[in-house]
Parts: structure tokens; sequence; C-alpha cells
């Protein structure tokens, strides 16, 4: 199965307060909606939540929580990344996104075919409570420039916006 990661990070990688959207981007959740609609999509408890605890339609949401109690009505839970995989191939579909949070990003770094950012011409501050998108190494992650935008799109709410596709190296230097 093809996974793909997928986030919006302001300025200083932030993706996040762990509560709620730090940004107004409509255009950036109508291309969120399109790229994921119709693939499972995993996501952390937190990001969950900041959802309003609400599964996005027209897709598998599958929860990871470390809470053997945790309601995640209209969801499937998973207890790890790998449960996750399972339930999402188990589905049938040939790709699946992970959409966060920043503990998941970084354990699906390891595993993702692909990745896709939108990068936001805005400064939200920074904060070391604020969630962060890991690190993109150019010896492991490649620019797909046909597909990524060359340059800021027009604004969209409160900035412009500029989506990136990454691909992983065939042969990744160490």
């Amino acid at each position: 199965m093809h996974i793909g990661m997928i986030w919006a990070q302001a300025a200083h990688r932030v993706i996040g307060d762990g509560r709620g959207m730090l940004w107004h981007v409509p255009a950036d959740f109508k291309h969120f909606k399109t790229t994921t609609m119709g693939s499972p999509i995993i996501m952390g408890r937190r990001s969950f939540e900041a959802l309003g605890k609400k599964p996005l339609p027209g897709r598998l949401n599958i929860v990871l929580t470390s809470q053997e109690s945790y309601q995640a009505k209209g969801a499937s839970l998973a207890f790890s990344l790998s449960e996750a995989l399972t339930l999402a191939k188990d589905s049938g579909a040939e790709r699946c996104w992970i959409t966060g949070g920043a503990r998941l990003y970084a354990e699906g770094m390891e595993i993702a075919d692909e990745l896709v950012v939108t990068y936001l011409d805005l400064d939200v501050g920074d904060s070391e409570d604020f969630a962060h998108a890991p690190l993109i190494s150019p010896a492991i992650w490649k620019k797909n420039s046909l597909r990524s935008d060359s340059e800021f799109r027009p604004i969209s709410g409160d900035c412009r916006w500029q989506v990136t596709y990454y691909e992983r190296a065939e042969n990744p230097s160490d």
C-alpha cells in the first residue's frame, strides 16, 4: 500500500497547537479534501479531537491512541501505527494518508512513500507548546518539481500558500 503524509505548516515548521487550527486557508482545506477523499486517513487522538471529534466524511478515519477506553464515534481505533496501517490495508485501499499530529508524522517518516506539504506564508509565532512538522532531509526526500507549485498561490483566508510534493529517493544516501 502506498503511504502518504500530508500537512500544512507555517513559519518555524509549526503545524498546530494541539487544540485547533491556527490558521484559516479555505483553498488548502479543499486541496486536503481532494487529495485524501476516498482513502483511509490515520491521525492521532489529539488531531481527531482538534477536529471536534468528528470523522471526516468520505474516508475511513483511523484514530491512533494509547487509551484503551477511548471512544471515537464514526472512526476506527488503533493502538499502534502498524495496527492502523493493517486496518487501512484491510479496507481494500491502495493508498492511505497519515494526517497528523507531530508524533505520528515523526514515526511515519520511516515508512512513508510520499509527502504532500503545504507551506503557508504565515508566521503564527513559535512556542515549545506548538507541534512542529518533521525535518525533510534532501538525502531521503526528493522534490517532485512537475507536481509542486513553483510559487505561492494567491491569498486564501489568512495567507498565500504553496504545495510541494516529495517522493522518497530511490537510493537514499547515508
